[in-house]
């Protein structure tokens, strides 16, 4: 395994008297990532209908990760920050899978080919942070957390950014953000989140700017307004209330995004979702839908949604959380209505229970071929035995094309185990 680059840390940690490097913490967490489907429906091949849970073939997906980082204070008010990625198969696709959750793909859109099995290692982050009054400023390669450009946390490996951050504190009850990102690493072919071998590449055309405000005056409401400029790409804005009312017992979330690409035949696309939430008995019931507008009336096919811009995956809508199939893909897709309703609970000690069932309806734009209905169950599981993380998913995924043939109709189960140090 190519462990190069991962002597980063070590040499910082090993070096902390010599330059007088204060407050080193050293953290870091091994994954072992499953996933095994059973496919069926009018898009699956021969092939594929033949291939049965937990087979050792293209249907079933494994990779280990281990992350290794460290943080530390450099100087009065600057500080590091640094963490890198192994990733390997550690031979399972020989053995008990056939294809890997990630890095299948590279920077510029085609296969990796072979070399998607191969061990990996990258920088996740190098950062500084300086700190004047209420001012932070955060530079370099890191995590972010914004609307429509974010880490998402799902996979074996997860997406990271060269960005320059600034977050202000001196208003009241008030974050203002402003940031200009200029690299990522996250994939946009087929929910891989990472290119091969974590490589960067300019984030949309030619980079992008965000500003955002997030206000909590009101108790027990935030409120969050953001604007993105993807340059030569799209224009959009994000803005999100959310509220606990009744002592917390009743949540109630909305919000409105518009999007306008700036490419010939492009019109602006818009959304709004709406979330209910009740918590009783610690356990959670919640209800929502979102709708999105049609991008055009010319009968083109576009395939514009609220995801992240970083993958194309996954989304901050409220119909999107917490499904492996129904996220932003389907859910915030131009022309299309979806809803969602789940239930989680943590009356089992040591252990959160959620299921939730979802469906999505998409015009397609006027196109008669892009117009489907999506709809899936997800079950899930999670908790912790001794120093070990357990998560299991359960998903049942369906299409149905305009006709009303069932295109797709998948089962899935997700493993995942980490050890957080």
């Amino acid at each position: 395994m190519k462990l190069g680059k991962l002597s980063l840390v070590a040499v910082m940690a090993l070096g902390t008297s010599a330059f007088a490097i204060d407050n080193v913490k050293v953290n870091g967490e091994a994954k072992v990532w499953y996933q095994t489907t059973e496919m069926s429906g009018t898009s699956a091949s021969a092939e594929q209908k033949a291939m049965d849970m937990f087979d050792h073939n293209t249907n079933s997906l494994a990779e280990v990760s281990l992350l290794i980082g460290a943080t530390m204070d450099l100087a009065p008010n600057l500080s590091m920050g640094a963490s890198a990625y192994a990733l390997t198969t550690l031979g399972l696709e020989n053995n008990l899978v056939g294809e890997v959750p990630t890095g299948r793909w590279k920077a510029d859109g085609t296969t990796a080919g072979t070399a998607k099995v191969d061990d990996q290692s990258w920088a996740r982050e190098l950062y500084l942070a300086y700190t004047a009054g209420k001012t932070t400023v955060k530079v370099g390669r890191q995590e972010l957390n914004t609307p429509l450009a974010f880490t998402e946390k799902w996979n074996v490996v997860d997406n990271t950014f060269d960005a320059a951050v600034v977050l202000n504190n001196d208003l009241p009850d008030t974050t203002l953000v402003g940031a200009w990102v200029g690299k990522d690493n996250g994939s946009t072919k087929e929910n891989t989140t990472v290119n091969n071998g974590g490589k960067f590449s300019t984030f949309g055309a030619t980079g992008a700017y965000a500003a955002g405000a997030i206000n909590k005056s009101l108790q027990g409401t935030t409120v969050q307004a953001w604007y993105y400029d993807v340059q030569s790409v799209a224009d959009a804005y994000w803005l999100q209330a959310d509220a606990k009312l009744m002592n917390d017992m009743v949540e109630l979330g909305l919000q409105y995004a518009n999007m306008d690409k700036k490419y010939v035949n492009y019109s602006d696309t818009d959304i709004y979702a709406v979330k209910l939430g009740v918590n009783v008995a610690n356990s959670n019931i919640y209800a929502a839908y979102s709708s999105a507008s049609d991008n055009n009336g010319n009968g083109i096919a576009q395939a514009d949604n609220f995801s992240n811009v970083a993958t194309g995956d996954k989304s901050m809508i409220y119909t999107a959380l917490g499904s492996i199939y129904m996220d932003g893909e389907h859910t915030t897709k131009s022309d299309t209505d979806a809803w969602k309703i789940g239930a989680s609970t943590k009356m089992v000690p040591g252990v959160t229970l959620s299921a939730s069932y979802g469906e999505a309806e998409t015009d397609g734009n006027n196109n008669a071929a892009d117009k489907a209905e999506y709809s899936a169950w997800d079950v899930i599981a999670s908790g912790n035995v001794g120093p070990l993380g357990l998560t299991a998913i359960y998903t049942q995924y369906e299409k149905e094309d305009s006709t009303g043939a069932k295109t797709i109709d998948n089962d899935t189960l997700r493993i995942i185990a980490s050890l957080k140090f």
